[in-house]
Parts: structure tokens; sequence; C-alpha cells
């Protein structure tokens, strides 16, 4: 799990600094507030003490000749205007998204047959109760049983191998994996900080949307299952089942993958550079096995997760209208590849397409869109 920390901000407790950073290393886990990269990143700076009494000085000695003057007409901000977004600090537009990204999210637990559906839509939108709850359902997934689990330590103990191969990467990727995405799109710290910033925000939801079935699931950990996994790198301590790091890469990969096609005329290949994205984001999911804390269908039902996800996020910003909605079983005795995740619907894997759903365009992330998309125009 990313939640926290490691691709941006300006040091502190967020990570390693940076809005196009090292990312993942450092003090990445420090950071617990969901806010991620974002933490401190625009906060106001701390004044030395020297600096603070010479201030005090100065406007001691010159206030006197601004009293002669009568005082100017008061202007207003406009209220509650998208626009007023470009005054907050970067964190504030993070609390922000998330907020009006969570507000629609719900789901329902299953007692009986352990499972847990989310849905995306305001409460009483389609006559509430269980009509309105199947129409908004955009992802549904059982949990599976310890057998399942069991039949899936073939494939941790297949990996192992490339533990010393992947190394630099599992390691990382301990955080957030923006400079990974940042490389394929050749993107700076100071011209693209608003592409960070979608980057960013789309992985802190994804987060936060995958806590909410890995707490109810309550799936356990590769490493508690089987004793010759032993992870190179610390068991996170919340569920295995979906594994947050293939929605977090899933949901970044969806939105890149729209974005890139909308800069067409900066990114002349971008049908290359997708697919780039997409194997990115597999990668990304896959080293999470290989460093022995997630089992392929942990990547899988993530990964299903991440793309309602990012979808998601690209209806609230006004790429698309509709979600694709999916439900998953799992399969103990099949891996992860990505060319199976991209046919969508799926049966031998357990993965079926049950429709899809409408979400609204949000001024908030719309705003976001508009100013990433400004950064790769080519005549200014």
């Amino acid at each position: 799990m990313a939640i926290m920390g490691g691709t941006g901000g300006t040091g502190g407790t967020g990570g390693t600094g940076g809005t196009g950073g090292t990312g993942g290393t450092g003090g990445a886990n420090l950071n617990f507030t969901g806010l991620g990269s974002f933490l401190g990143a625009g906060a106001d700076p701390v004044y030395d003490p020297l600096l603070v009494q010479g201030l005090q000085i100065a406007e001691q000695a010159i206030t006197h000749v601004a009293n002669p003057y009568p005082a100017g007409e008061f202007r207003e901000l406009a209220f509650s205007a998208p626009g007023n977004m470009a005054l907050w600090a970067d964190w504030v537009r993070a609390s922000l998204y998330i907020t009006e990204f969570l507000k629609d999210l719900d789901w329902t637990v299953g007692e009986e047959d352990r499972a847990v559906s989310l849905t995306y839509g305001r409460h009483g939108h389609y006559g509430g109760g269980d009509e309105q709850a199947d129409h908004n359902k955009f992802y549904a997934v059982r949990r599976p049983d310890v057998g399942t689990f069991k039949a899936q330590l073939k494939f941790m103990r297949a990996y192992m191998d490339q533990r010393p191969d992947r190394a630099p990467e599992i390691i990382t990727q301990l955080g957030f994996p923006t400079p990974y995405f940042a490389m394929l799109l050749g993107l700076q710290v100071g011209a693209n900080s608003h592409t960070f910033e979608l980057i960013s925000i789309a992985q802190v939801l994804a987060a936060h949307v995958a806590m909410v079935v890995k707490h109810h699931l309550a799936c356990r950990r590769p490493d508690r299952i089987g004793a010759t996994v032993m992870p190179p790198i610390p068991t996170p301590a919340h569920g295995s089942f979906p594994s947050a790091h293939a929605t977090e890469a899933f949901a970044v990969a969806t939105v890149l993958n729209a974005f890139v096609e909308r800069q067409r005329h900066h990114y002349t290949d971008f049908q290359a550079r997708q697919a780039l994205i997409s194997k990115l984001a597999e990668r990304i999911a896959v080293n999470r096995t290989v460093a022995g804390v997630h089992f392929p269908i942990d990547t899988w039902a993530g990964a299903i997760l991440g793309r309602a996800v990012g979808q998601i996020v690209l209806a609230k910003c006004g790429d698309r209208t509709s979600v694709q909605a999916y439900a998953y079983s799992a399969k103990g005795d099949l891996d992860f590849f990505g060319h199976e995740f991209a046919k969508g619907t799926n049966d031998p894997y357990g993965v079926t397409k049950t429709g899809s759903i409408e979400v609204g365009r949000s001024g908030l992330f719309a705003w976001l869109w508009d100013k990433a998309c400004e950064e790769f125009e080519l005549q200014r």
C-alpha cells in the first residue's frame, strides 16, 4: 500500500522531497494523513526567529507612510468558484479533491457470502434502497477462501528468483512510484506541476478506496500463510486482498492513457506511450508479488478496482461520462497477466463485466485537468 509520502512535497514528513523526486524511500512511511505527496508541499514556511524580529522592526519603521491614504474598494473572491483553486496551497487542493471524490462513494458488505460491493453516486439519486445501490454498483468482489490463497503459494515461490533483479524497483516503489510514470512522459517538476498533481491525487484516491475493501475482506498476507515466502521488505499492516499498489498503478495508468491521447499534438507517439504506461502498471503490481507481500489474485482485484477509480477520476475531470462495472471471483490456480486484464471481461480468470454507471463532472477536478492540459500547449 502506498498511501503515504514518497513522490512529492518539499521534505518534512512527506517523503524525500520534490514533486518529481526519487519517491518511496526515506521518510515515506511517516505520512499517515492520506494526503500522500501533498503534505507540506505548499505549506507556509516557518520563519527564523531573527527574521520575525526583523520584519517587526521594519513594519514599525515604515507603517506611518501608508496612514495618510484612504482605503481602496475591497473586492471579494468569486463565491464557490473552481478558479479559486489556483490560490490555494496544493495540500489544500488535495483535501478538496479527496472530499469531493469520497462524498459519493459507498459500499455494502455481505456477511453470508463474505462480499463487498462499491457504489458511486449521490444517495437517493435513483430512488434510494437496493435499486439505487444496484444502479450505482461499479465493483463487486468476494473474499477468497484459504484454499485459494494456498494454491497461489506456488506462484510466490516461482517469483522469488526475480528478487535480486527487481530489488531497486521494489524499494523505490514502497511509496508512490510517480517518477516511473514521469519517466515515460518526460515530465518536468517545474513545467508539469499540475500533471504531477493529477497523478498524485489519482494514487491517493485509489489508496483510500482500496483500504475500504481491504478492511472488510481482511485477508491474510502471503507470509502468514506460507512459511517460505519471507519478504525482504516489511509486510504492511493491512489486508492483502486487493493490492493497493495495483489499485494505485492501474488508476494512474487509466488516467494517463486518456491524458496522453488527449495530448496527441504533443505526444504524436501516444499509442506507444499508452503501451508503456499499461506495462509499467503491470510491472509495479507484479513487483509486490516478487517482494512476497501480495498474491497474484490480489493484483487482479486491485487492477480491476484501479481501472474503475481511474475512470471515475476521468469522469469527474470531464473526459468521460461512464465507468465500467466489474465483478471478480478469484481463481487460485491462475497468475496475473496484463494482456489478460486488458481483455476486460475474462470468464476463465473470474472477471465479469456487470454494466456501467454514470458519473458527473466536477468543477474542481475539471480545473485540475484543464491546468494539466495547458502544460502541454505547444504555443504560448
